[in-house]
């Protein structure tokens, strides 16, 4: 892999919204030269495994493709095409994937197909980003076949609450936004039965991220529209905005992703004698804080948000 070169790096981080996290090149552009495909690296760059090989960057596309799911899109493709053109489509994406990995490397390794889902349809993003960088996926082929013209105007006909609402408990999490009120069986102490090594493994990390992803990702294969929620609220993550600013602060107070990405790094690669240091983390949290900045960041990831208002 050649890396993206300083101009590249910028754009894909201002189309992101944040900085990538981990080495890429931009495989394909539109006609004006914008990034629209980037493949990553298997790795981030602090070693945990990255299941997502291409990303769809370019912003006309991603709203696009979210209208599509809004609209039932994922299950929709799910059922029109063919069971085992979805598992080649995986199939392959994870040898593609695969294939950069070092032949001598011996930590975790990022597992699964097409944007790390293990069977069916799940991300028309992740689909579409295969298909349009040369991989031979018919579930990003039924996306082009299915996508709105470009600059068309919204077509759900559930509209997205303005703010939503994430509580996030020991054993269970709820996600409310209009009408939707899920309640998601896996929570904050949930995800620290996952982590056993002080500090934490990377492939500990990333069971954890991802099992309360793929809970996510059921809450918004039945209301799409979640995505599409302009501002989130969380109760239960106090620990992290005092972290953050290294004393106890008021509530309520927003942390932009990049801020609690980089509380999360921090907690995670200290062992628990170090954390007990900062003046923001009682001592009865040293422990439990880790599910919690585990949760806080799959759902900032798994729902593309900016940033969060921490309540409480």
């Amino acid at each position: 892999m050649t890396p993206a070169d300083h101009a590249d790096r910028a754009r894909v981080a201002e189309l992101l919204g944040r900085e990538p996290q981990c080495d890429f090149e931009v495989v394909v552009r539109s006609d004006d030269g914008d990034p629209v495909v980037i493949r990553n690296a298997p790795f981030l760059h602090d070693g945990t495994p990255m299941p997502t090989r291409y990303w769809l960057a370019g912003r006309d596309l991603l709203r696009r493709v979210s209208r599509l799911e809004a609209d039932g899109g994922v299950r929709r493709a799910e059922a029109e095409v063919d069971a085992q053109e979805i598992a080649g489509a995986h199939a392959r994406y994870a040898a593609d994937r695969d294939a950069a990995i070092p032949q001598d490397h011996t930590g975790p390794r990022p597992s699964a197909g097409v944007g790390g889902t293990r069977e069916g349809v799940k991300c028309l993003h992740a689909h579409l980003a295969f298909h349009l960088a040369g991989g031979d996926d018919a579930v990003g082929r039924w996306v082009v076949d299915h996508l709105e013209p470009s600059g068309a105007v919204a077509s759900s006909t559930t509209p997205a609450a303005d703010a939503g609402l994430v509580v996030l408990g020991p054993r269970q999490t709820r996600v409310q936004a209009g009408s939707v009120d899920w309640t998601m069986p896996v929570g904050t102490e949930t995800l620290d039965d996952l982590l056993t090594h002080d500090p934490p493994h990377a492939e500990e990390l990333t069971n954890a991220i991802g099992w309360f992803a793929d809970h996510l990702d059921d809450a918004v294969r039945d209301h799409p529209h979640l995505e599409f929620v302009d501002v989130w609220h969380l109760d239960g993550a106090a620990t992290l905005a005092h972290v953050e600013a290294g004393l106890v602060v008021d509530l309520p107070r927003t942390l932009g992703r990049s801020e609690i990405e980089e509380v999360f790094r921090t907690l995670v690669t200290e062992a628990s004698r170090d954390r007990a240091a900062n003046p923001g983390l009682p001592a009865d949290e040293v422990v439990r804080v880790l599910g919690l900045a585990c949760a806080t960041v799959a759902f900032l990831r798994r729902m593309s948000c900016d940033g969060v208002v921490i309540r409480s």
